[in-house]
């Protein structure tokens, strides 16, 4: 039986389906609170759902009305992007619980499940929107063997949890379907996982990606009450933090997959880069050795990715690197990975991302500790780094970097990829970037150690002899920081109780804190213990 079915079922209707923050609903309740939206979608002619719900309990509410309604479902990971849909539509986000308990009555019949359609938004390898449209048919076999892979116990239902969303393939998948579907060995939890340290994992099932599970290594966060497995999606997961994670006896699953395909492959040990191919797919590779997938979890026959990888035997592979990576620079053809090696060979990056920006290569970096002290370093500083990186690279590409930027860390999507409309906005800003020296995120609390190095140019002119950092420098990054600790719906407006009570002069090292608090954040930048500025932004509706 199926979790469809069981929505009819009497003997069900005090099944636990979902929890949500230790709160437990049961089938019935599930449906006193689908129905009055299910209805609604009923009486609307319109068959197309567009669904942007932020938290994860309302999003099983409005895919699981959507679903009973028969409706055509589309899934945005940005409701920002919205206005790229060029159809009408009927748009849920938010469930109202107050208004959704008057259920009256609703016939919660099977959907169709080869013609009940999702369509996925994925940037691909142009970073524009692509569609990818999928049967409901295709994540149930997707689910299914994502069940087998990770293995369960029917003697207890587990909890699945997740720290990312499920309007992508990976969140729809791995724990929205796999948890429902598999409603006898596992419970659906919705509790929304923001910070490693901020919620119970213990004897869990954790869907996770890299950008969040390296808060565990980089934080020291001990796994006391460990999850009984971790799933990671979305890039490769560092060794040293799969490395950390396993040290507590937990299993960490690293999956390899696209929007396109669902799940192709998974690996159990950090100490192996084999990718077992998932049940009931098949690879290949063509003659540019480019993966070629057959399976039962997307509409086409088969799909031939970028991914290169070097191909085991039928049911095995390793992956190799991204044949769209290739840019064409002043009439030059380079790989942007090749690029990449090269730099991180130089032992001062930690991490990087090159790309086409205008004309030129520009590059986003990750600065490790050598690369820091080189930064800082009085008689050269960030010039005297550039030139350092670019003599060490010069001799193995024609074409090297000619933009930089060094960041605390690449900017990410919810889904561990990189976010190219972000980094593309640090190169457009005509600004100089502070170093950070190191950085630490709470649920409430954000800190960052900060240098404003001598040769930002903001300092041009302020002053000629006695260059200080201007005021309107500190409110912008301060709110610049604060939007990245804390989301984006912090206010453009002028900040609140500003206050300038001391100088910051070039190279200083300054500790810039901000604090959650109410529908506020208060932000100040220290020296020494003694406060140079302070003031509030306001946090919006």
């Amino acid at each position: 039986m199926n979790i469809f079915e069981l929505f009819n079922k009497s003997e069900y209707q005090s099944m636990p389906l979902i929890c949500n923050d230790g709160s437990i609903y049961k089938i019935e309740d599930v449906k006193k609170i689908i129905t009055p939206v299910a209805k609604s979608l009923m009486q609307n002619d319109c068959n197309k759902v567009v669904i942007v719900s932020e938290k994860n309990f309302d999003f099983v509410i409005n895919i699981l009305a959507s679903f009973f309604a028969g409706k055509e479902i589309f899934l945005l990971t940005d409701s920002k992007k919205i206005s790229i849909l060029d159809f009408d539509f009927i748009k849920l986000d938010e469930i109202n619980l107050k208004n959704q308990m008057d259920c009256g009555s609703f016939s919660f019949d099977l959907p169709d499940f080869d013609n009940t359609f999702l369509t996925l938004f994925t940037s691909g390898s142009t970073g524009l929107p692509k569609k990818v449209r999928k049967s409901l048919r295709n994540i149930i076999e997707e689910a299914v063997a994502l069940m087998e892979v990770m293995g369960g116990d029917k003697d207890k239902r587990r909890q699945i949890i997740t720290s990312t969303t499920a309007n992508h393939m990976y969140g729809l998948s791995c724990w929205f379907m796999t948890a429902l579907w598999g409603y006898e060995q596992f419970l659906l939890d919705t509790t929304e996982v923001l910070y490693p340290d901020a919620v119970d994992l213990d004897d869990k099932v954790l869907i996770s990606t890299p950008t969040f599970l390296d808060k565990f290594l980089k934080f020291d966060v001990p796994l006391t009450r460990p999850p009984r497995l971790i799933m990671s999606a979305g890039d490769k997961l560092k060794i040293s933090t799969y490395k950390y994670l396993e040290s507590f006896n937990t299993c960490v699953l690293e999956i390899y997959g696209c929007t396109e395909t669902g799940t192709i492959g998974y690996k159990k040990s950090s100490s192996d880069d084999v990718f077992a191919c998932m049940p009931r797919t098949k690879i290949d590779v063509d003659e540019n050795s480019q993966l070629v997938i057959t399976s039962p979890y997307f509409l086409e026959d088969s799909i031939t990715l970028f991914d290169v990888v070097e191909k085991i035997n039928e049911t095995s592979f390793i992956p190799s690197h991204r044949a769209d990576r290739t840019l064409k620079i002043q009439e030059k053809r380079i790989n942007a990975i090749e690029i990449e090696n090269y730099i991180l060979a130089t032992g001062l990056i930690e991490s990087c991302y090159c790309f086409k920006h205008g004309e030129k290569l520009a590059c986003a970096a990750v600065l490790n500790e050598r690369g820091k002290a080189l930064y800082l370093d009085k008689m050269g500083g960030r010039t005297n780094l550039i030139k350092h990186i670019k003599a060490a690279i010069k001799d193995k590409s024609e074409i090297i970097p000619q933009k930089w930027r060094f960041v605390h860390e690449i900017p990410k999507t919810n889904m561990s990829k990189n976010d190219k409309e972000k980094i593309n906005a640090l190169f457009d800003v005509n600004l100089s970037l502070p170093l950070v020296l190191d950085y630490n995120r709470t649920t409430e609390e954000a800190i960052y150690d900060i240098v404003f190095s001598k040769c930002c140019n903001f300092f041009d002119g302020h002053f000629k002899d006695f260059p200080i950092l201007p005021g309107v420098v500190q409110l912008y990054f301060a709110h610049r920081f604060a939007k990245e600790s804390f989301g984006d719906n912090i206010l453009e407006s002028p900040a609140k109780k500003v206050k300038f009570s001391h100088i910051i002069r070039p190279d200083e090292k300054i500790k810039l804190s901000l604090k959650l608090s109410g529908r506020n954040i208060v932000f100040n930048y220290q020296k020494d213990n003694i406060i140079c500025s302070s003031g509030i932004f306001e946090i919006s509706d």
